[in-house]
């Protein structure tokens, strides 16, 4: 059984099938490889449950887990827009509109 590094820690737990029932054996929160792999072997032959665990600072106050934040994109479009502008003020100061506006001396 083999866990990426952003899905730990996780608890993981080993179950007896009798008659087609899971009866419980043991329960452990891993925080590594090495310790899934104990684990494993430990209980080889049974059936091997896995569930990630939520931190509780990412816990709702009501026990769910909070969502990660979206990552805006308002910073993009502020960029687009300055780039807009600055080539336009570009153009306008290359044909000689912009002085002709402010009344400049070409």
């Amino acid at each position: 059984m083999d866990f990426r590094k952003e899905d730990l820690p996780a608890t993981i737990q080993a179950y007896e099938l009798i008659d087609n029932n899971e009866i419980f054996l043991a329960e452990q929160l891993v925080n590594n490889q090495s310790e899934i792999d104990l684990f494993t072997s430990r209980y080889a032959g049974k059936l091997i449950k896995a569930k990630t665990v939520v931190p509780p600072e990412r816990l709702s106050s009501n026990g769910y887990p909070i969502p990660p934040k979206q990552k805006g994109s308002g910073s993009i479009i502020a960029v687009i827009i300055v780039v807009v502008i600055l080539a336009l003020l570009l153009y306008g100061y290359s044909t000689g509109w912009l002085q002709a506006q402010l009344h400049l001396k070409p």
